[in-house]
């Protein structure tokens, strides 16, 4: 689809786009709206330059967590992700120097790895103030990044610093629909020095035995070698069969010792094991293959945003309307918000951390 030129009118100055800035660009809020409803990438919007006038026909399909009528009427700020990745690693805690960031080095060869082995590899923008929020309430700061590439069409990252209150390094990998292989998800956690939390697996679109012996059961061999790695989950939030494998690491410990021992080495093999299955799968591009596997994506993303016990950590640091806006506009993007779904009172000040979401839910507890 081309630009739309209009032709010129006599006596009246031609208006011409202003130029897009590299890395912060503030468009109309429909543009993210026409990408997500004609399939296109946020960055080929921008190019385009598409304007209000398709603001009313396209904004109800932004996801309901800030659905309103002024926000239709506002700009809304992308962004982009390299620049900002230029600070990584952190030089410190947001509690100050004595706090160790202790998945920092994660988030930082793996964004180094995906620079050095992703055909394709470029910046997916999305909506600037989910990129980068401060607590108000108590010191925190999480920071979000999101790419793609010829194989994946999301890859995100996430980091929270909260100082000794936790620590989170999150990720989740998105193949094309031209494959049905596992969504690849990272979610590394630590609320203090004696609760230390790691959860990796390539997480199965489905249980059917002949998908488990394709892409799960060659990981046997992979996951033996880290035996620390080899728990379960308490089955409290999720269903471990559904959407997760049966060759998931899964680490707790009452000490950050394993942090590096252990799961940092198995991080990197299992994204090298990861990266190097999704080239050599054969593409399908048929309509009715795509269509299959984005339900696929639909359903893994519509059954974590109502799983995720992060959601509550979320809600505790930066507020429930931008918990439930980041939840279903950023880490689970085709998911829709429960409607019956009963609102949490927001907490403010000491009484933030005893909301009954949080009391309750606990991301320690998976």
């Amino acid at each position: 689809m081309g630009q739309h030129r209009t032709r010129p009118v006599p006596g009246v100055p031609s208006r011409r786009p202003p130029p897009v800035p590299p890395a912060s660009v503030s468009v109309i809020c429909c543009s993210m709206c026409v990408s997500r409803r004609l399939g296109l990438s946020a960055r080929c919007v921008l190019r385009r330059g598409w304007g209000v006038a398709l603001c009313t026909a396209t904004y109800a399909r932004r996801r309901p967590a800030l659905r309103n009528a002024a926000a239709c009427t506002k700009a809304a700020a992308l962004t982009l992700s390299d620049e900002r990745t230029k600070s990584i690693p952190w030089k410190e805690s947001v509690t100050g120097p004595d706090q160790r960031l202790l998945y920092m080095p994660f988030l930082e060869y793996q964004l180094k790895f995906m620079r050095d082995n992703l055909e394709g590899l470029q910046e997916l923008p999305f909506e600037e103030h989910l990129s980068l929020q401060k607590s108000s309430r108590k010191p925190g700061v999480i920071e979000s990044w999101q790419y793609e590439s010829k194989d994946f069409r999301k890859i995100r990252l996430t980091y929270i610093d909260c100082g000794i209150g936790a620590q989170v390094f999150n990720s989740v990998w998105y193949p094309r629909y031209s494959t049905d292989a596992p969504i690849f998800g990272i979610d590394f956690l630590a609320f203090g020095p004696k609760k230390v939390l790691a959860i990796l697996d390539l997480q199965p679109l489905t249980q059917d035995p002949a998908y488990l012996e394709k892409y799960i059961d060659p990981l046997i061999p992979l996951r033996n070698k880290y035996q620390d790695l080899c728990g379960r989950m308490s089955g409290k939030f999720y269903d471990e069969v559904q959407f997760f494998s049966r060759q998931l690491l899964f680490g707790r410990f009452d000490n950050d010792g394993p942090v590096m021992e252990s799961l940092y080495p198995a991080f990197k093999e299992y994204l090298d094991y990861y990266t190097t299955m999704i080239k050599g799968l054969e593409k399908d591009e048929s309509p009715g293959h795509l269509s299959s596997v984005q339900e696929l994506h639909r359903a893994y993303d519509q059954y974590s945003a109502e799983k995720d016990p992060a959601v509550g950590l979320f809600k505790t640091y930066w507020g429930e309307e931008w918990a439930e806006d980041f939840t279903h506009n950023f880490l689970f993007s085709m998911s829709e918000p429960a409607k019956d779904e009963p609102k949490t009172p927001l907490a403010t000040g000491a009484a933030a951390t005893q909301t009954a979401y949080y009391k309750n839910k606990k991301p320690w507890d998976v």
